[in-house]
């Protein structure tokens, strides 16, 4: 024979089993609120108080859900703060007085409390990852953000460089603009080659010599001041760079005026690498013609640099391009 529910005890529903997992203060929070839950006369809309009230009677009556309330009695769930009151008042209003419960709402509200904050190894391990995580992530975005920088700073000096070549190139220009041509280089420039092996000496002076040296002159010190401001701010590649195009762009009395310039400067390693490019990179005839201006300036050691670096690359890569063949 089927026993009738009213032959259950009162607040059956209370006695809930907690999980061998559940903490020490939400398993003591559970069972306190079993407790008081004992102590509600519960109310019926209609009016009704039942001896036997069931747990969704009981849960209608405080104003929560019969699921937040089974989480609350299995410690599953910590009630907030105003819930937690809310049911401890209602019970203590049903009870009469709140000794029957054998704490006050000031002990009771403490151990919410306490409950809230426990944490399980597995919360505390998920959180110090997350703290890890979050480090990684700002050492991250601190580097993107130097590294955003650096390009940047690049992009600003590579466009400086470009500039500055632009504007040497075009004074390179004027000033070869401005320069008279002597009656030997008049007519056609592409000449055999064996007229070009045969004439590697400069023509004699004539009168707009004076001037060439004055522009020349001016070229390599724009040349000069501006390889030291290079080296000054710790630059070697622009500073290469320039030397490259300087051995490309100029003449060779401009070179030989840059070369004796930087050596009275004290730039002997700047000089040096001067006279090695110029050296292997331009045509032997205009080798020896910037060879000879070092001579008449005194610059005995640099004109025999220049000569022997370019005995070691004969012909050199532009004389190739044009089609000549190195001296025999």
């Amino acid at each position: 024979m089927a026993v009738r529910s009213s032959s259950r005890r009162p607040f059956a529903w209370t006695e809930k089993k907690l999980d061998k997992d559940v903490m020490p203060d939400k398993r003591q929070l559970a069972v306190t609120l079993q407790r008081v839950c004992r102590h509600l006369i519960v109310t019926t809309p209609e009016g009704l108080t039942p001896t036997h009230p069931t747990q969704a009677q009981a849960a209608r009556y405080l104003n929560v859900s019969e699921t937040t309330l089974t989480r609350y009695l299995q410690g599953q769930r910590v009630p907030p703060e105003a819930t937690a009151t809310h049911l401890f008042d209602t019970a203590c209003k049903d009870a009469g007085d709140s000794r029957n419960f054998g704490m006050t709402r000031e002990a009771f509200l403490e151990l919410r409390a306490r409950a809230e904050q426990e944490r399980c190894a597995n919360c505390s391990r998920h959180r110090d990852a997350v703290h890890a995580a979050g480090q990684k992530l700002r050492a991250l975005q601190d580097t993107n953000e130097r590294l955003e920088r650096s390009a940047e700073e690049q992009a600003r000096e590579l466009g400086e460089l470009r500039q500055r070549v632009t504007t040497l190139k075009q004074e390179t220009q004027r000033v070869k603009a401005a320069q008279p041509i002597p009656v030997s280089e008049a007519g056609p420039r592409k000449v055999p080659t064996a007229a070009r092996s045969a004439t590697l000496l400069p023509v004699p002076r004539r009168q707009g010599d004076r001037q060439q040296s004055k522009n020349g002159a001016l070229a390599a010190r724009d040349v000069g001041r501006r390889a030291e401001a290079l080296l000054h701010a710790s630059r070697p590649d622009s500073t290469l760079a320039l030397l490259r195009h300087t051995a490309e762009a100029c003449t060779p009395l401009e070179v030989a005026l840059l070369v004796a310039l930087l050596r009275a400067q004290g730039q002997d390693e700047l000089t040096a690498n001067l006279v090695h490019i110029y050296a292997r990179d331009r045509n032997d005839h205009e080798v020896v013609r910037a060879a000879l201006v070092l001579h008449e300036q005194q610059a005995i050691a640099d004109a025999e640099a220049l000569l022997r670096t370019a005995a070691t690359h004969p012909g050199s890569a532009l004389s190739r391009t044009e089609g000549s063949e190195p001296p025999m």
